[in-house]
């Protein structure tokens, strides 16, 4: 008999084993012995399929029920008494009762050790502690059982009743089994769904998480190189006698790391200092709010600086952890929202805290055991709440480095994990078509944007899961949520009141905002059942011509062609105002105007327009890019675009995508074959000449970065690779306001054509 086999029938015949016996001995008209008989057989078929199988290890259960069964069998052959059959489920309880009982006294409990040996996971993570208290619980509740079932086992042959002893060993028995499956089953379930480890994390002590529970880790999950709660306590009373060491009062803190983001926060907040977050460390912003006493802490190699990897490295752990006052512990956050002129946010721990909580109580069962993966700066108020204070409060483990590449997501499709995400990244990924077979469905998480619903119903094809998109700004934190494949209205986050200002602008009064509460600049509309609707900006409201029009409104009918991806209109100012709109168009968009000369374009989607809205107020400009400019936050801001539109149309070339942040740029074009730039050179062989390139850095030079641009002399310029028609190429730019000195490349995938610098004249 084939092994497996003999195992499947061997468990039918226990789990059969009361009415086999009962019907054996009510119409077999068996005599004991011949049972017992036929019992020794049963056992030495099993012992020669093990002896033939070889197996290296018997489990300790196939020992305990063949030893019964020999005992049992043994027994009433030399007595020729049939009630020793009976006892079998009397003793199949003592021996579970024993095994399961025993294990209360070790260090780790039978049902605990089942747990882990399906997911080896538990072992590294922070719910290992209530884990390991819960089946301590379920050890002893199955104990109890087992002697209660037993005791009853036992009456039932005492009473010398086999149909009651068939009855309830056979059928019975087995449907309180059952029912306590179910019922443990059902409290696992409930357990599983809520983040049993969870402390605010001004109050985690030092003996809090296991020692060996995982906090960040740096591959595709836990099986990686990872640092564990024991590392963590010594790094950050490392950072703190460093700290220890400076006089300032507050810290810059600006790390890509984001274990080290962890280590900076508790040693700051635990000394007692203010921490300043920021995702920009240009040297001049930077110097602007670096005051006397001010440190600056970075894991990157800034100039001026506290190094946070050296530190780790020079200093022991001496200081021993301590919690601390989530309301007097002070930070702040820099954001330029949409003036672009960056403002310090002033914020406590207890309201990072309190949003963090929020967080939790919301999320809790899309949440619990998973891996955290960000692709999202953690400086940034989104960023930080979801990818840092929530899992460290959880005890979840954090990935240290984010993801800039949506192909880098191949690496996590075994993991069980929750991705930050924004607009942006969620773009690009679904431009890549690829589809994503998760072992278990990812939780997605996107803000800093609206995400397009064709994105939204995009991710959830490739991936298996929807979108959950978070609604906040800097200010007030996370407000509310929704997942548009299930309505288009927002659900506040649980302890956001939102209310209506007289202009319509929402107000939100939370935990974690300022008492006062705090007006946003969207217009919204709220439902009854408490939901709402945003309705755009405050300051999407313009005039032109003396007639109001809603930004967002001319957006929301472009959008109603289903050929646009995303679209951003802006007012312009010139002789008169106008609006002028930057398009990315879709699939269908592409291929409808693939040939199509972008005079008939313009003129499709103003004809379109000019169904609902006055000629005056329908876009008199068009760009049609790859991709709207974006910020680390997936932000589109209004004065980037209008800084495209200053820009000159040129027949010459096509601007496909462009990117600044500071005094850095980044512009990809694309010089077709008809431009005039090829004219008297090569004829036969085309090539855009240096003077051109020279040209083009400059103009972009002057549109986006607005500065005097009066060429004093170029230096250092190199030409290394001919440029041919209609191959885009990416101008990357930088300033250097100490120098006057802008610096550029021309780039190709990692073909360089072109590099030099320009030195500018000083404004006299």
């Amino acid at each position: 008999m084939n092994f497996f086999v003999g195992r499947i029938f061997f468990a039918i015949v226990l789990v059969l084993y009361p009415v086999l016996i009962f019907c054996a001995l009510r119409f077999g008209e068996f005599s004991p012995r011949k049972l017992a008989l036929l019992l020794l057989l049963l056992v030495a078929l099993r012992i020669f399929l093990f002896a033939q199988h070889k197996h290296p290890s018997i489990p300790v259960k196939e020992i305990g029920f063949t030893t019964i069964l020999l005992l049992c069998g043994i027994l009433t052959f030399s007595l020729d008494n049939a009630k020793f059959l009976l006892f079998y489920p009397v003793l199949v309880n003592s021996g579970m009762l024993c095994l399961f009982g025993a294990t209360l006294f070790s260090k780790t409990n039978l049902v605990f050790r089942l747990a882990t040996f399906a997911d080896k996971r538990i072992l590294r993570i922070a719910d290992r502690i209530p884990i390991e208290r819960y089946c301590q619980k379920v050890t002893i509740v199955w104990c109890i059982f087992f002697c209660i079932n037993g005791a009853i086992a036992l009456w039932t042959v005492l009473a010398s009743d086999e149909k009651w002893w068939a009855l309830y060993n056979g059928f019975i028995s087995y449907i309180l089994m059952g029912i306590l499956f179910a019922v443990e089953y059902g409290v696992r379930k409930m357990k599983q769904g809520s983040l049993q480890s969870y402390i605010s994390f001004s109050q985690i002590q030092a003996n809090s998480r296991p020692d060996d529970s995982v906090v960040c880790f740096r591959g595709s999950g836990l099986s990686s190189v990872c640092k564990t709660w024991k590392m963590f306590k010594e790094d950050v009373s490392k950072l703190r006698g460093a700290i220890s060491q400076e006089s300032y009062d507050s810290w810059i803190l600006n790390v890509e790391d984001t274990y080290h983001l962890l280590v900076a926060i508790f040693a700051l907040f635990q000394s007692q200092k203010k921490i300043l977050f920021t995702a920009n460390r240009q040297k001049e912003f930077i110097r602007e709010i670096r005051k006397p006493n001010v440190g600056f802490l970075n894991d990157t190699g800034e100039e001026n600086s506290l190094q946070i990897p050296q530190v780790l490295e020079r200093f022991s752990a001496q200081i021993p952890w301590q919690t601390f006052n989530a309301q007097k512990a002070q930070a702040a956050l820099y954001t330029s929202g949409t003036t672009g002129v960056p403002k310090e946010i002033p914020k406590t721990a207890a309201q990072f805290e309190n949003e963090a909580d929020a967080l939790a109580g919301r999320f809790a069962s899309s949440f619990s055991h998973c891996n955290f993966y960000s692709t999202v700066n953690h400086h940034h108020i989104y960023g930080l709440a979801f990818s840092v204070f929530v899992p460290f409060s959880a005890g979840l483990p954090i990935r240290q480095t984010r993801f800039e590449f949506p192909e880098e997501l191949e690496q996590i499709l075994a993991e069980p994990a929750v991705i930050v995400a924004s607009p942006a990244f969620l773009k690009r990924l679904v431009a890549n078509r690829t589809k994503l077979a998760f072992k278990k469905k990812p939780f997605w998480l996107s803000a800093g944007g609206v995400l397009p619903d064709e994105v939204a119903h995009q991710v959830e094809e490739l991936s298996g899961n929807g979108v959950q998109e978070i609604y906040g700004c800097t200010e007030a934190g996370a407000i509310a949520t929704r997942r548009i494949q299930i309505t288009p209205l927002w659900t506040p986050i649980p302890t956001n009141q939102i209310t209506l200002e007289e202009d319509g602008r929402l107000k939100i009064l939370s935990s974690y905002t300022e008492p006062e509460g705090f007006v946003t600049g969207d217009l919204g509309k709220i439902e009854s059942d408490g939901t709402f609707s945003l309705l755009g900006r405050a300051d999407s409201i313009v005039k032109i011509e003396e007639k109001r029009i809603s930004l967002l409104e001319v957006e929301n009918r472009l959008r109603e062609t289903k050929l646009v991806r995303d679209v951003r209109v802006v007012p312009m100012a010139g002789k008169r105002q106008f609006l002028a709109a930057a398009l990315v168009l879709n699939e269908t968009g592409t291929l409808k105007f693939a040939e199509t000369p972008k005079k008939e374009i313009n003129a499709y989607f103003r004809n379109y327009l000019s169904n609902f809205l006055e000629n005056t107020v329908t876009p008199k400009k068009w760009r049609y890019l790859e991709e709207l400019p974006q910020d680390v936050m997936g932000k589109v801001k209004t004065r980037d675009i209008q800084k495209l539109f200053a820009l000159p149309e040129d027949p010459n070339f096509k601007i496909l995508r462009f990117f600044q942040n500071g005094n850095r740029l980044a512009v990809k074009i694309v010089v077709p074959n008809t431009s005039d730039y090829y004219d008297g050179h090569f004829p036969h062989f085309k090539l855009l000449p240096a003077v051109v390139q020279i040209d083009l850095a400059l103009r972009f030079f002057r549109a986006f970065f607005q500065l005097p641009s009066e060429i004093d002399r170029i230096s250092r310029t190199k030409f290394t690779s001919p440029i041919l028609p209609d191959t885009p190429i990416t101008f990357e730019e930088s300033y250097s306001p100490e120098l006057g000195k802008m610096s550029f490349r021309i780039v190709n995938g990692e073909t360089v054509h072109a590099s030099g610098s320009i030195l500018l004249k000083k404004a006299p």
